[in-house]
């Protein structure tokens, strides 16, 4: 048995089964594929307005045309693939050097957001799938050829290689899960406030513990350029007025100046954290949300996410409805 055709195949299905389902996930997701762009900072020489609806139908033709295109017509695809999966490293090691944790939705609602080592090596790996690819088709390969000449043998081992492919999706779950707040906050196993500092927007620093010394606190952690993040901040002057004064709202930027520039909700909620350490202790990426307990010990969160974020602050606004006035 002849394993060259095998290898071949197994290339060129993995690559059209990524494009694939990217594309569609994005599809699905279009708002998050816009975004995408601002969290990655794509430089303005990339018309992202016109590319970001276009990308995903790329992706999905890109990704039949690997297994469909016969002979001499897979070099421009391959080389296209290529192309792509280039500029998509490029744009992941770019965002590593970024000040402030990087998410976005590379494919759409689905796998990780975090942009980290893991997502480079993923992309590397990607790139170097993308390079056979076009290694096979320069050397007069195509997934039709491959299939012609596959005999017993090789059918089983591509099954083989399938059904491996397919129990480990289904082991990994297809990503790391994020906490949303699906469940009653009564619920919710409650651990102790951890160390954090933050300036607020006078200029004084207050530790996590003595900001909550006298009331308990939601942090709304943020990024500039994100586009949840932004339609977040639009969002928190409304959810302080609803929450005061049972819950005071902090609006947490990465520095002083993207706090200072900000114009979507109130200077009164704005801070700044320093070093990051808001995010990095509570390893969140951009909009998330905790909320800090007036007791010392989190109350909820964190969630990460425009959709858990908003059905988190949903469940605050409840459980505070259903709190007693002072007058009761």
């Amino acid at each position: 048995m002849s394993s060259a055709p095998v290898a071949a195949l197994v290339v060129l299905l993995t690559l059209a089964a990524v494009l694939v389902t990217s594309g569609v996930a994005k599809v699905r997701d279009r708002r998050a594929t816009r975004d995408a762009f601002d969290a990655l900072r794509v430089p303005p020489v990339v018309p992202a307005d016109a590319l970001a609806p276009a990308l995903p139908w790329c992706e999905i033709a890109l990704g039949v045309l690997l297994l469909v295109a016969p002979g001499g017509w897979l070099v421009p695809v391959a080389a296209a693939t290529v192309a792509l999966m280039l500029a998509y490293t490029w744009v992941v090691a770019r965002a590593l050097g970024f000040d402030e944790p990087v998410t976005c939705s590379c494919f759409g609602s689905l796998g990780r957001h975090a942009v980290d080592r893991l997502t480079l090596v993923r992309n590397v790996l990607l790139c170097v799938l993308a390079a056979t690819a076009l290694w096979l088709a320069l050397d007069g390969g195509s997934a039709p050829s491959a299939l012609r000449e596959l005999d017993p043998g090789g059918w089983w081992a591509l099954l083989a290689t399938a059904a491996a492919a397919t129990v480990a999706v289904l082991v990994t779950g297809g990503g790391a899960s994020t906490p949303v707040a699906d469940e009653d906050l009564l619920d919710y196993e409650r651990h102790a406030t951890p160390y954090g500092a933050l300036t607020l927007h006078d200029g004084t620093t207050a530790s996590l513990a003595e900001l909550t010394a006298t009331q308990a606190r939601l942090l709304v952690v943020l990024n500039p350029g994100c586009g949840p993040c932004v339609r977040v901040a639009e969002r928190l002057d409304e959810w302080a007025a609803a929450l005061h004064p049972a819950v005071g709202v902090v609006a947490v930027h990465p520095d002083e100046s993207s706090a200072r520039a900000q114009s979507l909700h109130s200077p009164q909620l704005g801070a700044w954290e320093p070093e990051l350490n808001i995010r990095r202790v509570f390893s969140v990426g951009t909009p998330s949300a905790v909320l800090l307990g007036a007791d010392g010990f989190l109350a909820g969160g964190p969630v990460a996410g425009e959709k858990s974020v908003t059905a988190f602050v949903a469940e605050v606004l409840d459980a505070v409805a259903e709190q007693p006035s002072p007058a009761e």
